[in-house]
């Protein structure tokens, strides 16, 4: 749909440094090591933004629905962004695009293709068309290489311009390899999209997840969470919001199949994850709540 207007263009050991901090915003790490990467899930609210770190690149998935993610993106001294993933039209996930292109140049972006009747949505379009941005709909397998950052689109099978069902069936998942650790991210995909995945094989033992549609009972199945198995767990949700995310039975199902310690946004601010290659990995939070 959007090709006219743009250009086209694990699981690991049980060894784990999983030792939570508690930061004020002031204290934020600088650039991260060599052979190191960070992730960095920001509080947007009721939203969702992820930023991946290396020493040499920054990939955001994400930018929530207003100012913070490029806010946040410039206090921790990020000015360019090699790749930004808009997994799908709803305003919670691309609201803040046209400011982070507004503060940060990006390189390329991908988008699903799918339409939407919005003004947020026409407003992200446009950011799009005015800038030298490369645009693509990623197809499942699609990879990109930021030196040892492998980052792969899983969902869905190409783009979905012509779709015209629910935003979420064909919204992008992500996953990223560096080295040994791994990390999914769903955005709003619900079960129809994790069992499509589940049906194509594609590798889906990570060490960490972010939970689908804000921990909301539409996704996270117990088909899903099984495969991924992950070691620690993230959400983002809003402090009180008016869906109830993330529901309780998913936190259950978590604690249940997966053993993992889950953070959230709602409770814990923003959180950095700080990784290895050999898939050692530890948590910060910004805030204390």
């Amino acid at each position: 749909m959007f090709r006219k207007f743009c250009k086209s263009e694990r699981r690991v050991g049980h060894w784990i440094l999983g030792v939570l901090f508690l930061l004020s915003p002031a204290v934020l790490p600088g650039l991260p090591a060599p052979g190191e990467i960070e992730v960095h899930v920001i509080d947007v609210g009721q939203g969702s933004a992820v930023v991946l770190r290396t020493d040499s690149h920054t990939v955001l998935v994400d930018a929530g629905r207003n100012q913070t993610a490029a806010v946040y993106l410039q206090s921790i001294g990020v000015s360019h962004i090699d790749l930004a993933v808009a997994s799908h039209a709803h305003a919670d996930h691309i609201g803040g695009f046209p400011a982070v292109f507004g503060a940060l140049s990006v390189g390329e972006i991908w988008y699903n293709g799918q339409t939407h009747t919005t003004r947020t949505f026409e407003r992200f379009i446009d950011t799009l068309i005015a800038s030298p941005v490369v645009y693509h709909e990623p197809r499942r397998g699609d990879t990109r290489m930021f030196g040892d950052l492998a980052v792969s689109s899983l969902h869905p099978r190409g783009s979905a311009q012509d779709y015209s069902g629910n935003l979420h069936d064909q919204n992008i998942i992500i996953r990223a390899d560096f080295g040994a650790f791994a990390i999914l991210l769903p955005g709003d995909a619900e079960q129809y999209a994790e069992y499509e995945v589940l049906g194509a094989g594609v590798p889906l033992g990570a060490t960490a997840l972010v939970l689908g549609h804000h921990g909301s009972r539409t996704s996270s199945s117990e088909r899903f969470l099984r495969a991924v198995q992950p070691e620690v767990v993230f959400y983002q949700a809003g402090t009180d919001n008016r869906y109830g995310h993330p529901h309780r039975e998913i936190i259950r199902r978590v604690q249940r199949l997966t053993g993992a310690p889950i953070y959230g946004s709602d409770t814990h601010g923003t959180i950095i994850l700080h990784a290895t290659a050999r898939g050692l990995w530890s948590v910060t939070t910004t805030t204390a709540r």
